[in-house]
């Protein structure tokens, strides 16, 4: 028999009596009976659906593929009816039943008014052809989320302290990383490091290719701007000197044209430059980082100093805020949900070796926090807003650059992609009332101190650990 498809979301119609004793029960009329408590959140309901009900259903289908099958050696929509059925038998009474089966548990859960976590696991008991459909369907309902006031929930909110010490630790940083070269003061060869000024003259089976020349080109050697091997051929050349360098472009190359190929590259060196070691913190270092003078960059550094702070010290509040709330809102979680989001889990673990204990929890983590956070939409009324979908899809194509538009057509064409990311900007707003509604306790703090907290040396390992699987 066919799979089930969502047979709680279908449109009700009026089929059965939920709860009816034998003896109010005539002979086109469906009993079901209560199995389970549905206090424990488990329910199972025995069905049985009155042969006559499911003949009707089946005769009409029956005259539906009479009137519409054409076979070798009758005349359309006079084929008998024992032909279709021999023909077409099982799969019609396999059709017909799970219409009547979803349509029966959808009308049952309606009248209700009960909730289902998950899909139902139905099973059926007894079945023969011109006799009564007995099935049974067991499902879980979703918990009753209590009510929890927010506000009793205190969190700690940094207070950026800035001083003149950590712009200047920040400038010394900047200046470190800042790349400045200087003409040779003695003639030398190239080196790694070194910012070389070139021409150059590709060809592959000595013909020219598109983009195979060059003049004026810069590359600092080292910096694998070039395809692998390419710039260490560059080395040990000096000003004027001229080489051959022999390449293979990848086999994953952009141009597919010249992908795998080998290619004879012909470079002069025109001039070498080297890295200057030490730079000095002043205007000249404020220019090439396009600010006016030494005063602005400053100002720059202070401002993005404050609103990369304002960032983390908002992460460390929702953390906060979640751990607090996963803590007191206490209630029966469907295992069936757990059980669901464990195998989705662990069919996306990279990491193998991840026990499943591990994976038990987070799966369990997830499920809980996940009732949380509808609960608290239902409740408050949160709804994702047409501008609030297309913020969250301009979000996703911004993590693509030059691929934007792209992107957000690729969201718009996939309504299962949407429906995730309504999802997750759901949860990005009701986090965010979440954080708003709680008490917070204001606390001064410098960025080294931040850095050193217990929230952001969670998040470094967070991260490290996303780097190691990935590997």
């Amino acid at each position: 028999m066919a799979e089930l498809v969502d047979a709680l979301d279908l449109g009700s119609s009026d089929l059965c009596r939920v709860g009816s004793s034998p003896s109010a029960r005539t002979k086109n009329t469906m009993d079901i009976k209560e199995l389970k408590n549905t206090e424990k959140l488990s329910v199972e309901w025995l069905v049985t659906i009155p042969s006559s009900k499911i003949n009707i259903e089946l005769d009409k289908k029956y005259f539906e593929l009479m009137n519409k099958v054409n076979l070798p050696g009758f005349r359309p929509g006079k084929v008998p009816k024992t032909i279709i059925k021999k023909r077409f038998g099982q799969n019609v009474v396999s059709e017909v039943l799970d219409k009547i089966i979803n349509e029966t548990l959808t009308n049952a859960v309606k009248e209700k008014k009960l909730k289902p976590s998950v899909q139902p696991k139905v099973e059926i008991k007894k079945y023969e052809e011109g006799n009564d459909l007995q099935f049974s369907a067991s499902f879980q309902l979703m918990p009753d989320i209590p009510d929890y006031d927010l506000k009793k929930i205190i969190v700690e909110k940094s207070k950026l302290k800035i001083s003149n010490k950590d712009i200047d630790n920040s400038l010394s940083q900047i200046a470190e990383k800042h790349e400045r070269f200087t003409p040779l003061k003695t003639k030398r060869k190239t080196k790694i490091g070194d910012l070389v000024l070139f021409d150059y003259e590709g060809k592959i089976d000595k013909k020219a290719f598109n983009g195979s020349s060059g003049k004026d080109e810069t590359v600092v050697l080292g910096s694998n701007k070039y395809i692998p091997g390419y710039e260490d051929q560059m080395v040990s050349l000096e000003i004027g000197e001229k080489k051959t360098i022999k390449v293979v472009f990848p086999d994953d190359y952009r141009e597919k044209k010249i992908a795998g190929k080998k290619a004879e590259f012909a470079l002069e060196i025109k001039d070498i430059q080297e890295k200057v070691k030490k730079i000095e913190i002043d205007d000249k270092l404020a220019e090439e980082l396009g600010e006016k003078n030494l005063d602005q960059l400053r100002k720059k550094i202070e401002e993005n100093m404050n609103k990369d702070f304002e960032n983390l010290s908002l992460l460390k509040m929702r953390r906060e805020a979640t751990e607090k709330i996963l803590k007191n809102f206490e209630f029966q979680i469907p295992s069936k949900m757990i059980d669901e989001e464990f195998n989705f889990l662990k069919s996306q673990a990279e990491k193998k070796d991840q026990k499943e204990s591990e994976i038990k929890k987070l799966a369990n983590r997830r499920v809980k926090l996940g009732l949380i956070i509808n609960s608290v939409a239902e409740k408050n009324e949160i709804k994702i807003t047409d501008s609030d979908l297309t913020q969250a899809v301009v979000g996703e194509a911004s993590k693509y650059p030059g691929q934007e538009k792209q992107v957000v057509e690729f969201y718009k064409k996939n309504p299962t992609l949407m429906n995730n990311l309504r999802g997750i900007a759901l949860e990005e707003k009701v986090m965010k009332y979440i954080v708003n509604s709680c008490e917070k306790k204001e606390k001064e703090c410098t960025i080294d101190e931040l850095f050193k907290s217990d929230f952001l040396q969670n998040e470094k390992k967070m991260i490290s650990n996303k780097k190691k699987e990935k590997k």
